[in-house]
């Protein structure tokens, strides 16, 4: 049994060890930058050609770095400007030291203690030839941080370090056993076993120890949207597979919900099947349970959404064998009716997810669902539905599923969705379009959004799609190329948006949790990799083994960590953020005197399952 779970490492868990350790620091030092920018010139002797200096200043602790460019006709042209940003980066999750700011001076604090954490301090500065100094100047503490002492410590045990750490029920090979609120363990789910060629043998992954990078650097540099992480409230029904929990249960959604800040969604976009069928009140259930637990959290680190899905409506207004007028006022009714019922019971609350202070609605609700309806019919619909939520004391804005853009009064913009084509070899590996080897679908949403500045653009990332573990499934395959659809998607909005093009403001991943469609992020994704070890002398060396050598690739790679481990299993770390593209490491000034058991630890991009390696003994 995990010392107070898995999700967060805890003091309890390592004080008989740490208790026998001497006092120990962290390692500290300062960067402070003074200077003012140069300029204008004129190199060409008219003003035509005004000139300022332009650089940038990186620092560099241990192997981590950071820069901050600098120039004219950006927002860092000051010593405070750049020390904030500078700060900012070196506060990230792979940062080995955390960062205050005062004015221009920044204090670096190691996150690890012990003599170990003094790490190395390098600073730079680049300017423009057209100027003989640099316009700025860092002045470092030393070339070292200092003040570390004392002995290693620990950071974990190897069970904690590759047990699962995702929210999901435990598989029963799972080294840390199972959540406390779980009544079976979770496997994981296999495609259709008629798939001949499939290349994702097991959309759903058994869980592991995922990786903590923010799904946000999945994005283009300098991005500063929201990530919404679209929800399934089902599990637990009888009428769906089983993953070993029950959403009903606070216990189920307080973990969901936290690991989902831990691996960076801003906004639990819930799927919504209303409030007023019999038959859909487990879903209910659990959309307030998730509600009241993100409501109860000091300021709202992740927000609440809803997405109308056609499930809401299609109890009370029939698909088929309905008058067209019919058809219209039992939409409007229903929607208006469940509109109200979001606003009287969510969107009040200051944890509902808001754009411009409105908050906003995704609507999974298409006309081809009522094939009676036309063009017009939904226009009417949606019309008065707009109207109608606009007497709220903040009116809705809605969101659309992709088709195309429009300029209807009561459309505020459209969203991306995963596009799954029927699965043959060839087409599983369709992964932005259901009629296209190339991504023509999510290219055209982008294209579209960028021409419509007007209306909101939520783009969509997914890791792949196979719903053969769905009591409606239609053998609809996108193979997850061990994790590089992931990537591609990601990827694909670089085309369209950062750097000069406008800004996307949200992504949506589709799906945190619906395992029956082959979308679920929760549990990880694998990446077809596992990491063998060896020693010779000081000396380790590691290599990558693929169990898919087509697909498998380096770039689903965030770095390694190498550890060394005491008899009683505790975990120290030798190095961290280990480039991707290394295979080997001196040992021989990282590790104390005396035997020590290895691990390399491949840490995957974000959301990808992270691979310990076999143990290697060094003898030092």
């Amino acid at each position: 049994m995990r010392c107070f779970g898995k999700l967060l490492a805890t003091l309890a868990c390592l004080l008989p060890f740490a208790a026998t350790l001497l006092a120990q620091t962290p390692g500290s030092g300062t960067v402070a930058l003074s200077g003012t920018l140069q300029g204008p010139i004129y190199p060409c002797g008219r003003r035509s050609c005004v000139t300022y200096d332009s650089g940038q200043i990186q620092i560099t602790v241990a192997d981590f770095t950071v820069v901050a460019n600098y120039g004219h006709v950006i927002s860092e042209k000051t010593p405070t400007q750049l020390a904030t940003t500078l700060g900012a980066l070196l506060n990230a999750s792979a940062s080995p030291v955390t960062a205050k700011v005062s004015r221009s001076k920044i204090t670096l604090t190691s996150k690890l203690t012990g003599a170990l954490s003094n790490y190395s301090l390098v600073t730079s500065v680049s300017h423009s030839a057209l100027f003989p100094t640099a316009s700025f100047q860092v002045t470092s503490s030393g070339p070292t941080l200092t003040g570390g002492v004392g002995g290693p410590a620990p950071v974990g045990t190897l069970v904690q370090q590759t047990s699962n750490l995702s929210s999901l029920c435990s598989s029963l090979n799972d080294p840390g056993g199972n959540w406390p609120y779980c009544f079976a363990p979770f496997n994981g789910f296999s495609t259709n076993l008629n798939n001949a060629g499939a290349q994702t043998l097991m959309p759903d992954a058994a869980p592991g120890h995922i990786s903590n990078i923010s799904i946000k650097q999945l994005m283009y540099p300098g991005w500063t949207g929201r990530v919404l992480c679209e929800y399934q409230p089902w599990f637990g029904m009888s009428t769906h597979a089983s993953v070993g929990y029950n959403e009903n249960a606070s216990s189920t959604v307080a973990a969901q919900d936290s690991f989902m800040i831990n691996e960076g969604c801003d906004v639990n976009l819930i799927d919504f099947y209303g409030a007023f069928n019999s038959n859909q009140t487990f879903n209910l259930a659990t959309t307030s349970a998730a509600f009241a637990d993100l409501a109860s959290r000091a300021g709202f680190p992740l927000k609440f959404g809803i997405m109308e899905d056609k499930g809401a409506l299609t109890y009370s207004c029939p698909t088929t064998n309905q008058a067209e007028a019919a058809t219209v006022a039992c939409l409007e009714s229903a929607l208006i009716a469940d509109m109200d019922y979001i606003n009287s019971n969510y969107a009040s609350s200051g944890v509902y997810f808001t754009d411009g202070g409105q908050p906003v609605i995704f609507s999974f609700v298409t006309k081809q669902v009522w094939p009676i309806l036309t063009p017009t019919d939904w226009d009417t619909i949606w019309s008065a539905v707009k109207a109608h939520t606009d007497t709220y004391t903040a009116p809705f804005k809605y969101i659309h599923q992709f088709g195309s853009f429009s300029s209807s009064g009561y459309d505020n913009g459209r969203f991306a969705w995963v596009q799954p084509p029927a699965f043959s070899t060839a087409q599983q590996f369709w992964w932005g379009s259901n009629s296209n080897a190339s991504p023509v679908y999510l290219d055209s949403f982008y294209a579209a959004a960028i021409a419509h500045p007007s209306q909101l653009a939520i783009g969509g990332i997914w890791k792949g799609f196979d719903d053969n573990n769905a009591s409606w499934g239609g053998n609809r395959v996108i193979a997850q190329q061990c994790g590089q659809v992931l990537l591609n998607t990601a990827k694909e909005i670089s085309k369209y948006y950062g750097g000069a093009n406008p800004q996307l403001p949200y992504v949506q991943v589709i799906t945190w949790n619906d395992y029956e469609e082959g979308t679920a992020v929760e549990n990880g994704i694998d990446n077809c990799y596992t990491v063998n070890a060896s020693i010779s002398g000081n000396q380790l060396s590691w290599s990558l083994t693929a169990s898919d050598s087509t697909y498998a690739s380096p770039a689903t790679i965030h770095h390694f960590t190498v550890y060394f481990a005491d008899a009683g299993g505790n975990l120290y770390v030798a190095a961290t953020n280990i480039p991707a593209t290394s295979s080997t490491l001196d040992l021989s000034a990282l590790v104390p005197p005396g035997t020590w058991t290895i691990y390399v630890e491949m840490v995957g991009q974000p959301l990808i399952i992270n691979r310990m390696s076999n143990p290697a003994t060094l003898i030092h």
